[in-house]
């Protein structure tokens, strides 16, 4: 990996400090580096440019932190090729922040210098780098006042005067065209030198770095420091040995707010190192002025002028009366505002990949073009093999493997013998998901002028004679080949309440919505006068329910969502991943001591107030509300699995996470990141999936970025809804369960109880269904009767082939 990485080199003041210094460092190069830093660097800084990905920036932004701690502090020579990775605010109230446990103030997280450079310059590369030339020890002694410390820490080998590059953006909109002009004016850049003899600049210019400049494309150059090795200053780094960029001394002219301004670096990959940004909070200047009639002299400081050596008057006072000694040198308050990175030119093919950083790659007509060989780049002339360039709409005929799977039904007798061959539904030239299409059309005409559950009687006999897929071994599997979508073991760690975890046995699917249907109609108001079309096997009041001469609205719930509704709410499908046995038993405990039990989970229900229908059932379970014990009771009497849990009931567990249950999530796209902050407030399962699943998303056609709205997932269950079962008995079917109150999540959610079969390898076929009696808390020893479960529509899940179709086929997307 790196050897410029080690715990070792941050000065932690325990070993227990030191082993979770280190503990945090591995983790990071294990679930984010994929050998290559470049690209590891590149995904932070397009996470923390993009403002509507704020959940990850604090993240991301503490990674970046541990990377700096273990960094090597390492001069720097030359020329160096660089980006900002994130821009934050000063925190003026840290200090009451610690107060309350947290690192930064409710002010400073809104970032407002971040986003607004996120929203102008992150993706320029206005600021390109900066350069490191010798320096004479009599120059540093004039430009740093004579400081006795800059002096003694003088080294000609390591020392440094620099400045930074600065270029004309790419294609610039309006406000990006006046950065460069502005920032030339207000901070007096120059223009390139391009020779030895170049005067101006302070320190010397060598021929050997202005030949390695010309892989950098930059125009100007300006913003003038000292560096040297030496301790930072940022109280938190506790003294780490750091190479220090001071811009501060008044003799460099800095203009603001470079005036408040120190870089600090280490070295962390080969051609690669870390820069913090840190600013002074305290004792400040804005700058200095001219007096009248003398330019050039900037004689009038605006604010306090730098000046590490200078004695507080206060202080001397109280040390004169005291007889102790006493720090009296200014505190600057600095504080870390953000991060960016050096980088050598001469791995600037990798700094400028497609999979690093391509915005900063030089253009046509920019130094460095020529001189890195872009002009001779040629397009391969290969074919385009991708799936982009098939058919997905009607060119499966032609091949022979995805017309045995577009048309090859996964079925079982149904539950209702007069229910017939469902496969005789599906047309000739169809494939099944057009069939679906064909179907969903057919529904959404017809319950425009009535919304009943007749017109879906389709749909009803498909999902009766569809079979329901098993988890096996922990995973999920359909009944098709290979069973599965995907398989991924993730690498990050989590914490779940005090255990941690990875994701293991990873699977996803794609979502589409057919029809939906206002359920309540059930079970407010049923046509108990009509006779009954469904036969003697199903309850009179249920007939009634499909009867078509019922008096009904049309079906605005469904006109809604495929008018609006799917526009608005990003809904992208559904993942699965394995359950341990110590998390399955906590997610269904029904105990009347939950909170004793759990006491950071029911917090967590308590302060979402999203997650109410769940919060009162751990009340009312606290109160025996049902007066009866949950399903799994039996298993829980001895304890919790980390209190008193007895060895059998642990076995019981793990052979039910190993036979019947799942984690699941539902997947937003990214329309959902412009609500993070409301979501994440909501839902508290609401995350981030880590990067191995993010990435394995995107190279399909429809890649989410959110998960949330967990579920458990459950095999082998016996439907809850009477028109799924009929005189050939009680259907089996694969549920998705919210109503656990352990599992939390926002509402209506926790009412919703789904259940899935599969129709077609790789395709499944979803009931979404609420309960209607919503003064009733969910409690698993209920007869499920008693919450009046009613269905609300049918959805699809699609691997990833079936998606293609869908995509093409226009399914839910228009």
């Amino acid at each position: 990996m790196s050897h410029y990485l080690d715990s070792k080199n941050f000065p932690c003041e325990t070993e227990s400090e030191q082993a979770a210094l280190e503990a945090r460092l591995e983790s990071i190069l294990q679930s984010d580096f994929d050998g290559n830093f470049f690209s590891m660097f590149s995904r932070y800084q397009k996470g923390l440019a993009d403002n509507f990905d704020r959940i990850q920036w604090q993240a991301v932004c503490d990674k970046l932190d541990v990377l700096f701690k273990c960094g090597t502090a390492k001069p720097i020579d030359g020329p160096m090729i660089g980006i900002p990775v994130a821009i934050r605010d000063s925190d003026f109230f840290q200090e009451v922040a610690h107060l309350f446990g947290d690192n930064r103030s409710v002010q400073a997280k809104i970032d407002i210098m971040g986003t607004a450079w996120n929203a102008t310059f992150a993706d320029t590369g206005l600021w390109m780098g900066k350069t490191f030339e010798p320096v004479s020890r009599g120059l540093v002694d004039d430009l740093s006042d004579s400081n006795e410390h800059v002096l003694a820490n003088y080294d000609a080998e390591t020392t440094r005067i620099g400045r930074n590059f600065f270029r004309d953006p790419v294609d610039p909109n309006i406000i990006q065209s006046l950065g460069l002009p502005a920032l030339s004016e207000a901070w007096h850049l120059k223009d390139r030198p391009f020779a030895s003899t170049a005067t101006g600049f302070g320190g010397e210019l060598l021929e050997e770095n202005l030949v390695k400049e010309k892989a950098i494309p930059y125009s100007k150059t300006g913003g003038i420091y000292l560096a040297q090795m030496d301790s930072s200053v940022v109280p938190e780094m506790k003294g780490k040995q750091v190479y220090h960029l001071n811009y501060r001394w008044p003799r460099l002219n800095p203009v603001f707010p470079m005036t408040c301004l120190v870089d600090e670096l280490v070295q962390v990959a080969d051609g690669i190192y870390l820069g913090q940004l840190v600013y002074a909070t305290k004792h400040i200047s804005i700058g200095a002025i001219d007096l009248p009639f003398i330019p050039a002299e900037r004689d009038i400081e605006l604010g306090e002028a730098y000046d590490p050596d200078k004695e507080s008057i206060f202080d001397s006072i109280k040390e004169f009366f005291t007889g102790h000694d006493v720090d009296n040198t200014p505190d600057y308050g600095y504080q870390n505002n953000g991060f960016f990175l050096m980088m050598d030119p001469g791995y600037a093919q990798e700094i400028y990949a497609d999979d690093a950083f391509p915005q900063l790659r030089p253009q046509p007509g920019e130094i460095g073009y020529t001189e890195l060989g872009y002009d001779r780049l040629t397009p391969t002339g290969k074919t385009d093999n991708s799936t982009a360039s098939f058919d997905w709409a009607q060119g499966w005929r032609e091949n022979e493997a995805l017309a045995k799977k577009f048309t090859t039904f996964i079925t079982e007798a149904s539950t209702q013998s007069n229910d017939g061959d469902v496969t005789a539904i599906r047309q000739t030239e169809e494939s099944i998901l057009q069939m679906l299409q064909r179907i969903g059309n057919d529904i959404s005409a017809q319950t425009q002028h009535g919304d009943h559950l007749a017109h879906f009687e389709q749909l009803h006999r498909l999902f009766r004679a569809g079979v329901a897929p098993k988890v096996d071994a922990g995973l999920f599997k359909g009944r098709g080949e290979p069973g599965y979508n995907i398989r991924i073991n993730g690498r990050e760690v989590r914490d779940w309440y005090g255990e941690k975890e990875t994701t293991a046995g990873f699977d996803y699917y794609h979502g589409a919505t057919l029809n939906l249907h206002w359920g309540f109609a059930e079970t407010f108001c049923p046509d108990r006068e009509s006779s009954g079309l469904a036969g003697e096997s199903m309850p009179a009041a249920v007939a009634a329910m499909l009867a078509d001469g019922v008096p009904r609205g049309p079906n605005v719930l469904n006109m809604m969502w495929h008018n609006i509704g799917k526009y608005i709410f990003p809904w992208a499908g559904k993942s699965f991943e394995r359950l341990s046995g110590r998390k399955l038993s906590m997610m269904v405990d029904e105990s009347a001591d939950l909170a004793q039990r759990y006491p950071e989970r029911v917090a967590e229900l308590k302060h979402h107030i999203a997650s109410a229908p769940h919060y009162a059932a751990v009340k009312n379970n606290a109160d025996n509300y049902w007066g009866v014990p949950g399903r799994y009771a039996a298993h829980l009497h001895s304890g919790s699995w980390d209190s008193g849990m007895s060895d059998q009931d642990k076995a019981f567990w793990q052979e039910e996470a190993e036979r019947h249950w799942l984690m699941g999530y539902n997947l937003q796209d990214k329309r959902i990141r412009a609500a993070d902050l409301v979501m994440k407030m909501a839902d508290m399962n609401y995350r981030v999936p880590e990067r191995l699943i993010q990435e394995a998303s995107e190279e399909s056609c429809s890649p989410f970025v959110r998960q949330g709205y967990s579920f458990l997932g459950v095999a082998e269950q016996d439907s809850i809804l009477f028109m799924n079962s009929g005189d050939q008995g009680t259907k089996q079917v694969f549920q998705f369960h919210y109503r656990f109150p352990m599992v939390g999540g926002p509402a209506p959610i926790g009412y919703c109880l789904d259940e899935l079969v599969e129709l077609a390898d790789g395709l499944y076929l979803g009931q979404l269904i609420y309960a209607t009696a919503l003064d009733k808390t969910f409690h698993s020893g209920v007869d499920s009767e008693e919450y009046n479960y009613q269905l609300f529509g049918y959805f699809l899940l699609l691997d990833d082939t079936w998606e293609q179709h869908r995509q093409a086929i226009n399914l839910d997307t228009v």
